[in-house]
């Protein structure tokens, strides 16, 4: 009786073992990849007194395997059991995040052991799609409308009051700022924008200049015959939308979006092909929901869109083309890839900074590493985390 009591209390002790081995595991499990996490990790080693920098290395070596630790840990282990014993506990913690950067803040030596503290950023992989709402500075340029000659001329007289709806729908849109220039074409804005003998007449005339972060779109609409059902009389309304980013112009995104209708039976009865002819007001309903739906759906582009700039020295000072206008917070932090850092403890070419000053159009940062030259992220692109 007392064998089986003594089974039964090495079987309850293996069971909360395993139980506590599991929830701390999950609690640990702090792994996210959408975000990156700012930490403080003290590593410790013994004092080489014949090489110091050994006893610096071990220290900071072991500041980082902490700090990967903290950002989030995978928990396996294992129990060896002989005759109803416990013998031996195994357990492996593996980190699931890495260092992405860090700056020593403090270091410390007593008669045995040297101790660096470290300021981390510690993260894994970057999203690859972080939908994030944030400001659109977007100007409306002018853009274009036509119908094929066979297209109805009922259809093909709303075309201009349809055209000039996308302009009032992105402009009533939430958190897009909207600038109506739907009579300055896009040469002209580009040409006010990049070439310096055209200033004095963007200036005269009242052409708007686009900002590094913001955005300029282009619409076009046609309506075009639809001949696969031999039934109905279709045509399909075509929505454009091209989206610039920058001064520079840049296409980012390129879209169509098709709207079927379905016109009148083809008959040779008039009397059919007019009580078939779908109403206006029906029509005008369809489209109206059509070029909301398409507006918005376009604009998710860009809040899916990372956030980042280009990085440039202006008077000693490491400056961003984005500030407050689109949407960069104070101290968010940013990630610079493509950089080398000579004596790193890191085999990763990633730098992180962070916003100091944020102003309208552009922030001034600073780097986590001291030892990053601010001359090396010249040019370089910075995206932001969100």
């Amino acid at each position: 009786m007392s064998r089986m009591s003594e089974q039964f209390n090495i079987y309850v002790k293996i069971c909360i073992m395993f139980f506590a081995l599991f929830s701390l595991s999950k609690s640990l499990f702090a792994y996210d990849e959408a975000k990156f996490k700012r930490i403080e990790a003290t590593g410790r080693a013994v004092i080489v007194p014949e090489d110091i920098q050994v006893s610096r290395k071990r220290a900071l070596e072991d500041a980082l395997y902490i700090a990967a630790l903290k950002g989030g840990a995978d928990i396996d282990g294992f129990s060896a059991i002989t005759s109803n014993t416990v013998i031996n506990d195994q357990s492996v913690v593996t980190p699931t995040n890495r260092v992405i950067d860090f700056k020593i803040i403090k270091e410390e030596q007593d008669k045995e052991f040297l101790s660096i503290k470290i300021n981390a950023i510690v993260g894994g992989k970057t999203p690859t799609k972080n939908c994030k709402i944030r400001p659109i500075n977007i100007t409306l340029l002018r853009g274009s409308y036509n119908s094929e000659s066979n297209v109805p001329t009922n259809l093909a007289r709303k075309l201009p009051v349809w055209y000039n709806s996308i302009y009032d729908i992105i402009n009533h849109l939430p958190n897009v700022k909207a600038l109506d220039k739907k009579n300055t074409s896009l040469d002209q804005i580009t040409k006010s924008n990049i070439n310096p003998s055209y200033d004095y007449n963007a200036l005269t005339n009242g052409l708007h200049y686009i900002n590094a972060g913001n955005y300029s779109l282009f619409p076009e609409l046609k309506i075009i015959t639809n001949n696969q059902n031999n039934f109905y009389d279709n045509y399909i309304l075509r929505v454009s939308l091209k989206i610039f980013k920058g001064n520079n112009f840049k296409l980012i995104s390129d879209k169509s979006f098709d709207l079927p209708i379905k016109y009148k039976i083809k008959s040779k009865f008039q009397f059919i092909q007019n009580v078939s002819t779908i109403s206006d007001d029906l029509i005008d309903n369809h489209v109206n929901q059509h070029l909301k739906n398409v507006t918005i759906e376009f604009l998710k582009d860009i809040y899916c869109r990372a956030l980042e700039g280009k990085l440039s020295i202006i008077k000693g000072e490491l400056q961003v083309d984005i500030g407050k206008k689109q949407g960069l917070r104070e101290k968010q932090i940013g990630l610079v890839r493509g950089i080398s850092i000579k004596n790193s403890m890191l085999s990763n070419s990633s730098v992180i900074v962070h916003s100091t000053e944020i102003f309208e159009n552009y922030s001034v940062l600073s780097p986590l590493n001291d030892n990053v030259k601010l001359n090396s992220l010249d040019n370089l692109i910075v995206e932001f985390v969100e």
